[in-house]
C-alpha cells in the first residue's frame, strides 16, 4: 500500500471536515476528496498522483451490491455525462478518498461499509460485468471530462487556499493532529472546524 490505513482516515476526514465548513454535501464531493488528496499526496509523501474523471463501479457485496457513478446512453454505461466520479491514479494504484462517503448513499436494499478504497490497477475487472467479489472494481476515466472538470474546479475561489489548508492540517501517524483548525471564510470571518467523520472499519 501506498498509503497506511489510519493516515488515509485521516486525509478522508480532513477533507471532509474542510469542504463540510464550506457548506458542500460531502457525498456529493467526489472532485474535492480527489483533488485535495491529491495535494497532500504531493506535499507529504513526494507522489505525483493524477486526477481522473469517468465512469466508475464499486462491487460492495452481496446480490450484485454495485455503486455505480454513470448513465446509459446509446445503449452504453458512459461517464462522460453528468452522472461521473473522480478519483485518483498514481504509482500503478487507485485511490479514492471518498469511498467512506459511500456508506451515505440511499442504495434501497442494502447498506456499504465505511472502508478504504486503495486498490492496484492492476486488479481492476476488465469490465463491470466481471466484478463478483467485494473490492471489484472498474473505471473508464474519459479524457475530456477530466480536462474539463479540472478546469471548472480549479478556477474556483478559494481553492488553492482550502487545499493549503488540508496539507498543514494532516499529519502522519503516529504524529498528533490537531482535533480543530481556524478557517478564515475570505470576509473576515473565522470559524472553528472541528476534525470528524466516522470510523473507517477496514479496506476494500
Amino acid at each position: 500500500m501506498l498509503i497506511k490505513l489510519r493516515d488515509y482516515e485521516r486525509i478522508y476526514n480532513i477533507i471532509r471536515s474542510v469542504i463540510a465548513n464550506e457548506g458542500s454535501e460531502t457525498s456529493g464531493a467526489c472532485a474535492y476528496f480527489s483533488a485535495f488528496g491529491a495535494y497532500i499526496l504531493t506535499k507529504h509523501y513526494n507522489l505525483d498522483p493524477e486526477l481522473k474523471c469517468g465512469l466508475a463501479a464499486f462491487y460492495t457485496g452481496g446480490n450484485h451490491e454495485v455503486i455505480l457513478f454513470g448513465e446509459e446512453h446509446n445503449g452504453t454505461v458512459t461517464g462522460a455525462l453528468d452522472n461521473f466520479h473522480c478519483w485518483i491514479e498514481v504509482d500503478g494504484w487507485a485511490i479514492d478518498f471518498m469511498a467512506p462517503e459511500f456508506s451515505k448513499f440511499d442504495t434501497g436494499n442494502f447498506d456499504v461499509p465505511t472502508k478504504m478504497f486503495q486498490k492496484r490497477l492492476g486488479d481492476m475487472a476488465s469490465n463491470i460485468n466481471d466484478m463478483a467479489a467485494p473490492g471489484d472494481f472498474f473505471f473508464s476515466p474519459n479524457t475530456e471530462k477530466t480536462q474539463l472538470n479540472l478546469e471548472q474546479f480549479t478556477s474556483k475561489i478559494g481553492y488553492s487556499d482550502l487545499a493549503e489548508i488540508c496539507s498543514s492540517w494532516f499529519r502522519k501517524c503516529p504524529k498528533k493532529i490537531p482535533p480543530k483548525i481556524m478557517i478564515g471564510d475570505g470576509k473576515g470571518n473565522n470559524n472553528l472546524v472541528t476534525l470528524s467523520g466516522p470510523p473507517i472499519k477496514g479496506r476494500w
